[in-house]
């Protein structure tokens, strides 16, 4: 499933802002064009300030499993020396423009056979630290000591 984009006839930003937004790109190294982090900076805004209008869940986010990733959160996995990202958009996770899983994201970036808590790291919106999903998973009852 693509998702459709307009073409807004023009819309003018400040050029330091144009920088920012194309330092943004550079950083994250090419993986999402200064169109793609504009539009990503407007969602928020409208987030944040009309949520009422464009959401319908209140809390729009990813649940894997008993870990609940809120819209905004960046996913990372490493193979060969490269990290590879995904984004949670409202109630998806997106690679490339593409839906996918914790588990295909795992192993598309890194062979089969990938267990996705031990390879994933999350970065939750306005947070710095990543952290593993391993970590953050709620111990399951046969892990629980009597």
């Amino acid at each position: 499933m693509e998702k459709e984009y307009i073409a807004m006839t023009a819309v003018a930003i400040p050029v330091s802002l144009f920088a920012q937004l194309s330092a943004a790109s550079i950083h994250e190294k090419g993986t999402r064009e200064v169109a793609h982090l504009a539009a990503i900076a407007i969602d928020e805004w409208l987030r944040r300030g009309h949520a009422d209008l464009i959401f319908s869940s209140a809390n729009p986010g990813y649940q894997w499993k008993d870990l609940f990733l809120p819209h905004g959160t960046v996913i990372r996995t490493s193979f060969g020396g490269k990290n590879f990202h995904a984004f949670v958009e409202r109630d998806q996770i997106l690679d490339d423009e593409r839906i996918t899983s914790p588990h295909q994201f795992a192993n598309q970036c890194g062979g089969l056979r990938r267990n996705a808590w031990k390879v994933i790291w999350v970065l939750f919106p306005r947070e710095s630290e990543w952290r593993r999903a391993a970590s953050l998973r709620r111990p399951s009852k046969r892990q629980i000591p009597n």
